[in-house]
């Protein structure tokens, strides 16, 4: 069985200064492995995006959204 997710959110909190962004810099997938369901096996790919934190006085300049 084969699950494709993606974050809902538009926009995402630095995790240094806490500014909100939604400018994306890029995306890259994730593979994740889950248990079995009915004797089939699970995967899950999960997309993923990096994007600019735009904060002033923020030296991160990118982060990747949490999920």
């Amino acid at each position: 069985m084969r699950i494709a997710a993606c974050t809902r959110e538009l926009t995402v909190a630095c995790p240094d200064c806490g500014r909100g962004s939604a400018r994306t810099h890029s995306r890259y997938s994730r593979t994740l492995a889950d248990v079995a369901v009915g004797g089939r096996p699970v995967v899950i790919g999960l997309s993923v995006r990096r994007l600019f934190c735009d904060g002033p006085g923020c030296g991160r300049r990118t982060f990747v959204e949490q999920v």
